[in-house]
């Protein structure tokens, strides 16, 4: 049984004043881009496709490699919306 990764969708600033993305995993021609945040506070790491100010998905991670796998195979699905 495959498990589905969860997809939180928020809506406002998607990167506030103290965050600081450490990777692009990458960008479309729209704007979209995908970002790797390091939490500090609970030793986890986002991955966040963002447009603009729109978070478009975001998840957690335990290791960086892992979402930055997880963040390239979601880039599909946001090069078919553009």
């Amino acid at each position: 049984m495959t498990s589905v990764p969860r997809c939180v969708v928020q809506s406002g600033s998607s990167v506030s004043m103290n965050e600081i993305p450490l990777a692009r995993v990458w960008q479309l021609p729209d704007g979209t881009q995908c970002l790797l945040f390091k939490n500090v506070a609970s030793d986890q790491w986002e991955l966040r496709v963002v447009r603009g100010d729109e978070t478009l998905r975001s998840e957690q991670f335990a290791n960086p490699i892992a979402a930055m796998d997880e963040g390239k195979s979601w880039r599909a699905a946001f090069t078919l919306s553009v």
